[in-house]
């Protein structure tokens, strides 16, 4: 078995297994190699959360995000680490 990483016609990279002798275009039909689907993610929740963790960081205007150089990354990572870590523990 080899690996092949591939990408869909929607723009999504996948890794998927297949045999040593098949050639590439048989990718998406081999064993699926892929993280869990971020589509599962529950983004109106995620957007809340990001939301609030900027206005709890008093992230307001361009001059506050530029006084708080990891504050934006910090909101972001705030409302999506958690959800996308449950992904991967149910799987």
């Amino acid at each position: 078995m080899r690996t092949v990483l591939w990408t869909d016609e929607n723009g999504y990279k996948h890794r998927s297994l297949v045999r040593d002798n098949d050639p590439d275009e048989l990718a998406a039909e081999g064993l699926n190699q892929d993280p869990p689907s971020v589509h599962a993610l529950d983004w109106e929740s995620i957007k809340r959360t990001i939301h609030n963790s900027l206005v709890d960081r008093e992230l307001f205007t361009w001059s506050d995000v530029i006084r708080q150089q990891d504050g934006v990354s910090g909101a972001i990572l705030a409302g999506i680490r958690r959800p996308l870590i449950a992904l991967y523990k149910r799987r």
